[in-house]
């Protein structure tokens, strides 16, 4: 049905760097001279946007790539409580021609088209529309990303490739974020491993700094934050966050082998603030809206570690803490660069547009 170029990106799990290395493909393809358009068949983060619901990467590919077209032909499929509950109820929505009219539209004048895919590969089977299942009905092929975090990566692929019940639709597979002391091993085993299983390995991109990493002034716009301390070192990055939720010598310990890091506790735990900003941590945040005391604040301030405040609990914090840090969100120019030099030199771009007919 496709009469352009295209490809579904897909992974194997959430935070898998999808999102990233659809944008880098995407910069590549645009140096390269190609008009590239852009879609998000089923947003699942979901966020407001004057008023309108839209998916969250989505918004940030139409500003990255300026696109034009309605965001209800980017992401003409909203995964809300309701679309669940027809779901359950047996009620069809005809979500193929959704998909196919919306494609059609995002396809109109390109030379290539992104497709992007939902959480996991089998992300929204309960509607008919797991990334296999996708691919199937527009009838392009797919691209796996996995996130290579042990060795037990492998197993996350062999199992995600047992959903493609068509193997011509797999493109190749990425393996990402491969810390550099597991990079030897991953290449001289891992990859022949796959390949050996006709799985082709278009590429291996090392874990980088630059990409995990957030600015705390990021951290303050997400988490809707009150700035206390420390406002001259909001530029500050952090790649890594710690909770604060043990004794104080044990915290001392546990923040200092990690120093690159924001701290997450409650806003009544002074004494794991003050072995926070002992420690030298980047930052704090201070979860149940309560406010720390002045001692900690004057420390914090001496000390050029920022304090923020938030009205929500410990545990939710952390959960929108996970899906910040370590997500590759271009609000700055570096990063979007770095990702595509990742790309140009770890992945076999001209195989992938070879395979998709660019």
């Amino acid at each position: 049905m496709v009469n352009v170029a295209s490809i579904l990106i897909s992974s194997s799990e959430k935070y898998s760097g999808k999102s990233s290395l659809c944008t880098g493909i995407g910069m590549i393809l645009r140096n390269k001279g190609y008009s590239v358009g852009y879609m998000k068949p089923i947003g699942n983060m979901l966020v407001d946007v004057n008023g309108v619901l839209s998916d969250e990467d989505a918004e940030q590919m139409r500003r990255v790539f300026d696109l034009e077209d309605e965001p209800k032909c980017i992401t003409p499929i909203l995964l809300t409580d309701n679309l669940a509950h027809d779901a359950l109820a047996g009620v069809d929505k005809h979500f193929d021609k959704t998909l196919v009219n919306a494609f059609s539209a995002v396809s109109k004048d390109r030379d290539v088209v992104l497709i992007e895919g939902t959480g996991g590969i089998g992300g929204g089977a309960m509607y008919g529309l797991s990334d296999p299942q996708v691919s199937s009905i527009l009838g392009t092929k797919m691209l796996l990303v996995t996130r290579y975090d042990s060795v037990y990566a492998v197993d996350r692929i062999l199992c995600d490739i047992e959903l493609i019940h068509d193997p011509e639709m797999l493109a190749g597979v990425i393996l990402n974020e491969v810390d550099e002391s597991q990079m030897s091993y991953v290449c001289e085993l891992v990859v022949p491993f796959l390949e050996e299983r006709g799985i082709k390995v278009i590429g291996v991109l090392p874990k980088d700094s630059t990409l995990r990493s957030v600015p705390i002034s990021e951290i303050v716009e997400d988490l809707h934050a009150e700035v206390l301390a420390g406002s001259e070192h909001l530029e500050d990055l952090v790649d890594h966050y710690l909770v604060g939720a043990m004794e104080v010598n044990a915290a001392i310990k546990y923040f200092r082998r990690t120093p690159d890091s924001i701290v997450i506790t409650g806003g009544d735990r002074s004494d794991i603030q003050m072995a926070a900003i002992e420690a030298h941590v980047k930052g704090l945040v201070l979860t149940g809206n309560l406010q720390p005391s002045a001692a900690v604040l004057g420390s914090a301030d001496e000390a050029g570690i920022p304090v923020i405040i938030v009205r929500g609990d410990t545990m939710s914090t952390i959960g929108r803490m996970e899906g910040l840090i370590g997500r590759a969100r271009f609000r700055k120019e570096h990063k979007l660069g770095r990702m595509v030099d990742l790309i140009e030199n770890n992945v076999d771009v001209d195989g992938l547009l070879s395979t998709i007919g660019l």
